[in-house]
C-alpha cells in the first residue's frame, strides 16, 4: 500500500478514536498481507504492454439540476469512461485505486478467469488505496457489457462505466452506434441512504423523499407499463389505474451519461439514417421503462445476446441489464427525444437525436405529472434467442426462494441472510437449472458470475426465452433458467439491487473444483465511499474539466 493511502487511512483512524483506530490497524494488516499474497500469483505479474489500457478508479464532477457534485468514475488516462475492445484483441487492462477507500471492479456479463471477476472476499482481496491489478483474458463474447465496482455501495457512487466489445456484426449494425448509461441519483450520499432505510424511513429520507411525505401512494391514478399489441407484434405503452408503493429509495433525479434532463446530450445525426443505442442499466436500484416517443426500434440484443428480431417504441430495462436497439430515423428532420423513466416514479432521463442541424430542443422536463407501473415479464415473454442452448434435461435443479425484507431491512435467499458458507453446488458439465419464485413486493434483478443462461419458463409456461446474465423476477412471479457449468470457478450470484444485496440477498455457486482459498464471508462488510451532502448554494454550472460527451460513440 502507498504511503499516502496510509496516511489516509491513519488520519481517519485519529478522528474517529482509539477503539477504531485499533481496528483499522488490525484490517489494514491484515488486507495487505492478502493482497500481496493476491497479486504475487503469476497470471497477475503480467508486465505492460504497448497495448495495456490504464483504468484509473477514481472521482469526478458531475453537474444534476443544476448542481455540482462529486462522484465516482473509471477513465483512461486521456479522461475517457470505460473501455472498448474488440472480441480478436481480447482485454489488457491495468487497474489503478485512486480512491481513499478499497474497491475491485466487476466485468459484468463477462466469462472470464475465475481470479479475475472482481469480487471482494469471493475471487480477491479488494484493491488497497493507491495499489494496481493486472486484467487480462481472451473474449469468448462480443456486445454491451458494463464494469463497475463490486465493493460497498460504491456502484451507487457511480464506480460504473460501460465495457463495450465490437465485432464485424455491430460495425454493420448501423450508420451510427451510440452508448446511454443509466443511473439513479441522490443529493444524499449511499451509505446514508442505506442507514436510513434500515432504521425504518422508506425512501431513503433523500431530499425528493422528504418533498412527497404528503403524497397518497396508495391513492388509485393512472400507470404507464408496457403493453404487447398481437396483431401489429410491438411494444407499446399500456395505461391503466393502479396503485404505487413508495420506494425503499425515492431519487432526486435520473441520469443518461452522467446528464439530467434539463440539460440532456444531444447526438446529433441525419434523416434516414440508421442509429443503434446501446442502453446500459448501471444503476443501484431503480429499473427502467424505455420510451422512443414517436419512432419504434428493433430489439437486437438483450444483455449481449441476440433474440430473434422484434419491435416497438417501449422497453423494459432492469437494473444491470443492457439492451441494443435499432432506428431508423424519418427523412424529414427533426428532434427525437429517447427517454427513460424510473419504475414506480415520475422521474425520467435521455439524450436527443437531432438530426436538423441547429435546431432548439424544447424543454424537458426530468419530473413529470405521469407516474409509472412495475416491470413485468411482458417482455421476456415475446422474446426468443437467436442461438438458444441445446435441448437437453437439467442434471442439477436449485430451487431460489426470493424473501424479504425481515427486520432490519434484510434481504435473503431461501430465507437465508449472506454472510455464510454455504454454497449453491454444482458439477463441472451439469446442465443446471435455477427455479425462482418471488413472494416480495417488489422486483428482483437476479445476477450470475460467470455464466450466461436461458429464461426456458416463466409463470409455469415453458418457452425458448431470450439468453441472459441478469433476469428480472417481479413481484409474484417464478421463472427458470438454465446453463451449463462449463466455467470451473467460485461465482457470485445475487440480486444486483445494491441495497439488497448489501443486506443479505447473496450467495455464491461453487464448483466442487473450485479454489475457495479466497472466499471468506466474515470480510463481507465494507468501507464505504463517502461523499458529503452536496450544499444547495453550489455552482450553477459544471466546473472546467467536467465530463461533457459521456456516451461513447463508434462510426461504423
Amino acid at each position: 500500500m502507498r504511503r499516502r493511502s496510509v496516511l489516509r487511512l491513519g488520519l481517519l483512524a485519529a478522528a474517529l478514536g482509539s477503539s477504531t483506530q485499533s481496528w483499522i490497524s488490525r484490517t489494514r494488516a491484515k488486507a495487505e498481507n492478502s493482497w500481496e499474497r493476491f497479486v504475487s500469483q503469476a497470471s497477475f505479474r503480467r508486465p505492460l504492454n504497448r497495448n495495456t489500457t490504464v483504468l484509473e478508479i477514481g472521482t469526478a464532477p458531475i453537474t444534476v439540476l443544476g448542481r455540482t457534485v462529486q462522484r465516482g468514475c473509471i477513465r483512461q488516462r486521456n479522461g475517457q469512461r470505460g473501455y472498448i475492445t474488440r472480441r480478436e484483441q481480447g482485454v489488457d487492462l491495468e487497474l489503478v485505486n485512486q480512491l481513499p477507500v478499497p474497491t475491485t471492479v466487476h466485468w459484468h456479463g463477462l466469462i472470464l478467469p475465475n481470479p479475475m471477476d472482481g469480487v471482494p472476499y469471493v475471487t480477491q482481496p479488494p484493491i488497497p488505496p493507491g495499489e494496481r491489478q493486472r486484467i487480462h483474458y481472451p473474449l469468448q463474447q462480443d456486445g454491451t457489457f458494463w464494469m463497475h465496482s463490486h465493493y460497498g455501495l460504491q456502484t451507487q457512487s457511480f464506480v460504473a462505466e460501460p465495457f463495450l466489445i465490437l465485432s464485424e456484426e455491430q460495425d454493420a449494425w448501423a450508420d451510427q452506434t451510440v452508448t446511454v448509461t443509466l443511473r439513479d441519483f441522490s443529493f444524499t450520499p449511499a451509505n446514508t441512504i442505506l442507514k436510513n432505510v434500515v432504521a425504518g424511513q422508506r425512501g431513503g429520507d433523500t431530499a425528493m423523499a422528504r418533498s412527497l411525505r404528503g403524497f397518497d401512494w396508495q391513492a388509485e391514478r393512472p400507470l404507464l407499463t408496457q403493453g404487447w399489441d398481437p396483431v401489429k407484434e410491438r411494444f407499446n405503452w399500456k395505461r391503466e389505474a393502479g396503485q404505487l408503493m413508495l420506494p425503499d429509495v425515492v431519487y432526486d433525479a435520473l441520469l443518461a451519461n452522467d446528464r439530467s434532463l434539463d440539460a440532456p446530450q444531444i447526438i446529433d445525426v441525419k434523416p434516414g439514417e440508421t442509429v443503434a443505442i446501446r442502453w446500459i442499466a448501471a444503476s443501484a436500484f431503480m429499473n427502467f421503462f424505455l420510451d422512443l416517443g414517436e419512432l419504434e426500434g428493433e430489439l437486437l440484443r438483450t444483455d449481449a445476446n441476440p433474440v430473434e428480431p422484434i419491435r416497438g417504441s417501449v422497453f423494459q430495462l432492469a437494473v444491470a441489464q443492457r439492451l441494443s436497439l435499432r432506428i431508423r430515423l424519418p427523412e424529414t428532420p427533426g428532434v427525437f427525444p429517447m427517454l427513460a423513466w424510473g419504475e414506480q416514479s415520475n422521474l425520467r432521463c435521455g439524450v436527443v437525436l437531432r438530426s436538423a442541424p441547429g435546431q432548439t430542443v424544447p424543454p424537458l422536463a426530468p419530473q413529470t405529472e405521469q407516474w409509472t407501473g412495475q416491470l413485468d415479464f411482458t417482455q421476456d415473454q415475446q422474446l426468443r434467442a437467436k442461438r438458444p442452448l441445446p435441448s437437453k434435461a437439467a442434471d442439477n435443479t436449485i430451487p431460489v426462494a426470493l424473501t424479504g425484507p425481515a427486520p432490519s431491512y434484510r434481504w435473503g435467499l431461501n430465507d437465508r441472510f449472506y454472510p455464510y458458507r454455504d454454497p449453491y453446488w454444482v458439477e463441472d458439465g451439469q446442465r443446471v437449472e435455477m427455479v425462482f419464485s418471488n413472494p416480495t413486493p417488489m422486483g428482483h434483478p437476479m445476477h450470475l458470475h460467470g455464466h450466461e443462461f436461458q429464461v426456458v419458463e416463466i409463470d409455469g409456461q415453458p418457452l425458448s426465452g431470450p439468453m441472459r446474465d441478469t433476469v428480472l423476477v417481479p413481484k409474484g412471479g417464478r421463472c427458470r433458467i438454465a446453463f451449463d457449468a462449463i466455467h470451473p470457478g467460485i461465482w457470485a450470484f445475487h440480486c444486483h439491487i445494491s441495497y439488497h444485496h448489501i443486506r443479505g440477498m447473496f450467495n455464491v455457486l461453487a464448483y466442487r473444483s473450485a479454489d475457495l482459498s479466497w472466499w471468506d464471508p466474515s470480510g463481507f462488510s465494507h468501507e464505504q465511499l463517502l461523499f458529503e451532502a452536496a450544499d444547495p448554494e453550489t455552482s450553477k454550472s459544471a466546473p472546467e474539466g467536467a465530463p461533457k460527451d459521456h456516451a461513447t460513440r463508434e462510426l461504423s
